[in-house]
């Protein structure tokens, strides 16, 4: 339940930078390391999607690293969970603990399709980048 909480609170905070006709279409909640999670907001507008990234504590995260780590964690999940068909339907967060539970419960096979990830991530890298909202550092 306290994914929700910081969920809605991170949705707040993103509505504030939301451009006129934008609105929050996902988050993302991604923990590529303990104590560092980071949520990746898309809005969806009329001049299609932007992206910003948020810490726990609601501010903008302004770190090109930071941003392109918790991507590279938030696509490996995804394409673990898609090969697995081990889909969740409640929030979860995007975490290497989060990974290593689902290739225990889906065996080696899992860890091959990951190879797919590193292209998955660069892809939504370059897009995240180009239509970031702030200046990244």
């Amino acid at each position: 339940m306290e994914l929700d909480r910081e969920l809605e609170h991170v949705a707040a905070a993103a509505a504030g930078f939301a451009r006129d006709g934008e609105e929050v279409a996902a988050i993302v909640p991604a923990e590529p390391s303990p104590d560092r999670r980071t949520y990746l907001v898309a809005f969806d507008g009329p001049d299609g999607r932007t992206w910003l990234a948020f810490d726990a504590a609601g501010s903008p995260v302004t770190s090109r690293d930071r941003v392109r780590e918790s991507i590279s964690i938030a696509a490996a999940c995804e394409v673990a969970e898609e090969t697995s068909g081990d889909v969740e339907d409640e929030p979860r967060i995007a975490s290497p603990a989060y990974l290593d539970g689902l290739g225990q419960r889906h065996g080696p096979g899992l860890a091959a399709a990951l190879g797919d990830a590193a292209a998955v991530a660069d892809e939504l890298a370059r897009e995240v980048e180009a239509q970031y909202k702030v200046p990244l550092t």
